[in-house]
């Protein structure tokens, strides 16, 4: 089914797109070109923004994202606020059930707060990028978005994770099981032998444009549902039943 919350596909294209592309390989192709050529600003605006705030990355999505979606820098919660996003069937377990409309803001709030307690951040980079893409801010571009707001807190953390050696497939694994049970760490766990030295900024264009499939929660399996929905007020209860990841281990029970 395709992802089309403002229901005129069939007229305005994939998510009102500027070129009203429907093809998934063009919007794909187009979508990528305008992330390529404003990589370098985004970065830019991002080493000159301090502190890091939500406003921040509404901005750098825009910079990102505005020569192909007009709502670029729009969270979801303006764009669509009566609707639920998640990735998957709604008969699978495993699927991804991205934050509430309304606590956006909060989830990502929650993730700056983690990175700024920088040993903590080190020891628990999993920790803030699960909770950022958690957050799922926007209806496409999320994955390139927060990927380029947590090269700047590890710089500011001054470590790097090497994504040249992580491996998509198991990345999102690791990325989904840690969006649907947090306190299992399995984000931590994957990412931990790849954290370095923190690199020059200058080659973070090369680096950013060589690495595959960090968008990949992005497209895929993504639909969509009422926030009216019996069912999808029930799973959000259980969602807000359950408190936001500290970054800390989980205690032992004796």
């Amino acid at each position: 089914m395709t992802f089309d919350p403002f229901g005129d596909f069939e007229t305005a294209g994939y998510l009102q797109n500027s070129l009203q592309l429907k093809d998934p390989n063009e919007v794909k192709e187009s979508e990528h070109l305008s992330f390529e050529l404003s990589i370098e600003d985004a970065l830019a605006y991002l080493a000159k923004k301090k502190p890091l705030d939500y406003k921040a990355v509404l901005s750098v999505h825009e910079i990102l994202f505005s020569g192909f979606y007009h709502w670029a820098g729009k969270d979801r919660h303006e764009l669509v606020p009566h609707l639920a996003v998640f990735k998957g069937s709604n008969d699978d377990p495993r699927s991804t059930v991205f934050e509430h409309p309304n606590a956006i803001k909060l989830s990502v709030d929650h993730a700056l707060k983690l990175a700024a307690d920088k040993k903590r951040f080190r020891d628990h980079p999993g920790a803030v990028m699960g909770q950022l893409a958690f957050a799922h801010p926007f209806l496409d571009g999320n994955g390139r978005t927060i990927l380029l707001v947590f090269m700047e807190l590890c710089y500011r953390a001054k470590f790097a994770i090497d994504w040249s050696k992580t491996n998509k497939d198991d990345y999102l694994r690791a990325l989904s099981e840690e969006i649907r049970e947090p306190r299992e760490q399995r984000l931590d766990h994957y990412l931990r032998p790849f954290i370095v030295g923190i690199s020059s900024r200058d080659e973070w264009p090369q680096t950013i444009s060589g690495i595959s499939g960090l968008d990949g929660l992005d497209k895929e399996g993504i639909r969509y549902e009422s926030l009216d929905d019996p069912e999808v007020q029930r799973i959000y209860k259980t969602y807000t039943a359950q408190p936001l990841d500290t970054g800390e281990p989980p205690q032992s029970e004796d």
